[in-house]
């Protein structure tokens, strides 16, 4: 996969062109451009997107536009501190600047990830592609040669038929016979052919179909193949600039958030640190109260889904029911008893129950999820751990760089459980169509949770309780453990890949 590097880079006196403050490894495609890989190293990455251009496509500021936000001088803050309605009027809108830094580079990093996997998924796409015309090419050369055979063998066909007597077919194959393919034909019509010689020529020509249809499909796959890597370039850049503008905001919230901080300080009579870890107190008491909130939400819509599937498996075996009664009443006194009607209801009953459980789990999450197995989830987690700081990379799958699902695939692939592909939204995917989805509200260590929803999910990461997960998060962000963020966007489902 290609990927985007959070890594520093520098310019020489030979390289005048500014050198971003992240890279990207860039599309390398074989010989026959068939496939994006890893074979050559990173380097530099050009974005084609100004900072400025795709800071304004996600909303966020760029850099150079902070003079222009109304920011306060320190001669502003210290003669604000004089008057206690000024200050405390200063205070506000340094906490409102504060807030509004913190939701831009939080959603230029929503941005990013949206994007990075938009990339990743289309990277799925392109390699299911490339197998498959990988796999066309070689049916379809294994099939010519086949055709080539069975032509040889009519040919013998029509060299036999001239020795024992056929000289008006052979000479007329001679005279306008001029292919392979029209010996086929008029061998075809021949009224002296045996029986094994017909088996022959049928066979040929079935060969032959055979290859012509599948060169067809192998140059099909091949135009779909180049589509998809034109598709997954186009996403990749995508991802690159979005990547850029996420790590510009980010740089400038921490810039700029030092000398917020050292100013509300000043007006407080405190330090900055403090306010800081004050801040920081506010933000996990609303983040805990929205994941309560998530959890609470993801409760009811678990138990409106367990209603749901119960109230058509009950319909179903209604009307299962009725069509096996029916028959019986048409045809005897003995078919309407109150036994039989009275087993059919019981049987549908308990049919319904069961059926509730298994579609709960299909439509959505299990009713009832078996506990996670211990062993597997500590060597999952371990795995995990032992990235704690890695560097964030697009595509990254280690040893010392990753992005979220590149995370959760190898920690769990260390434990020898599969969970999908390089993507969130097919790992999510994976889990549902193994029955392995679990209500949120019902989450426990180990189990992988989802950010998005309607079949597109941006973000995985692994739970490790107490609201925290451990994630490759994103471009400026190694990974770490943090407290699960925008709630809002967690999916109601979580994956549990064993138990």
């Amino acid at each position: 996969m290609a990927a985007i590097s959070t890594s520093k880079c520098g310019s020489t006196a030979s390289s005048p062109t500014p050198c971003p403050s992240w890279q990207a490894r860039e599309h390398h495609l074989a010989n026959d451009g068939t496939s994006f890989t890893k074979r050559k190293p990173v380097r530099l990455f050009a974005a084609a997107v100004a900072i400025g251009a795709v800071s304004a496509s996600v909303g966020i500021i760029a850099p150079a536009a902070y003079g222009d936000q109304g920011y306060p001088s320190w001669d502003d803050v210290q003669n604000a501190k004089a008057n206690e309605a000024t200050k405390q009027a200063e205070i506000e809108k340094i906490t409102a600047l504060l807030t509004g830094l913190q939701t831009a580079a939080d959603a230029a990093s929503k941005a990013s990830q949206v994007a990075a996997e938009a990339y990743r998924v289309s990277q799925d796409e392109l390699d299911a592609a490339t197998l498959r015309e990988t796999s066309l090419t070689e049916q379809a050369a294994t099939a010519s040669k086949k055709a080539d055979t069975s032509k040889m063998r009519a040919g013998l066909i029509a060299a036999h038929l001239a020795k024992t007597g056929a000289q008006d077919l052979s000479l007329n194959l001679f005279l306008n016979g001029s292919s392979a393919d029209d010996l086929l034909e008029q061998l075809g019509t021949a009224s002296k052919l045996s029986e094994q010689s017909e088996t022959i020529y049928r066979e040929a020509v079935q060969d032959k179909n055979s290859a012509e249809s599948l060169g067809g499909q192998a140059a099909a796959a091949t135009v779909e193949r180049t589509r998809l890597t034109g598709e997954s370039m186009t996403k990749f850049d995508a991802a690159s600039g979005a990547a850029q503008a996420a790590e510009a905001a980010l740089e400038a919230e921490q810039q700029k958030s030092n000398d917020l901080y050292g100013q509300l300080a000043l007006l407080k009579d405190t330090t900055a640190d403090t306010e800081r870890s004050y801040q920081a107190g506010v933000d996990a008491a609303a983040a805990a109260a929205a994941l309560a909130a998530a959890q609470s939400a993801a409760a009811a819509r678990a138990a409106a889904d367990q209603a749901a599937s119960a109230a058509r498996a009950a319909a179903a075996s209604a009307a299962a029911a009725a069509q096996a009664q029916a028959p019986a009443a048409g045809g005897g006194s003995n078919s309407g008893s109150g036994s039989s009607g009275s087993g059919s209801s019981g049987s549908g009953s308990s049919s319904g129950s069961g059926s509730s459980g298994s579609g709960s789990s299909s439509g959505g999450g299990a009713a009832t999820a078996p506990a996670p197995n211990a062993s597997a989830v500590q060597t999952a987690i371990a795995f995990a751990r032992a990235q704690l700081g890695d560097r964030y990379l697009l595509g990254g799958s280690g040893p010392d760089a990753w992005d979220c699902s590149g995370l959760t695939k190898a920690a769990y692939a260390a434990a020898g459980v599969y969970i999908g592909t390089h993507s969130a939204t097919n790992q999510y995917n994976t889990m549902a169509s193994q029955g392995r989805l679990v209500s949120f509200s019902n989450v426990q260590v180990g189990d992988l949770v989802f950010w998005g929803s309607g079949g597109d999910y941006y973000h995985v990461a692994i739970y490790v309780g107490g609201g925290q997960v451990l994630e490759a998060p994103d471009v400026g962000k190694p990974v770490r453990i943090h407290s699960i963020w925008s709630p809002g966007d967690v999916a109601s489902y979580v994956g549990r890949p064993t138990g």
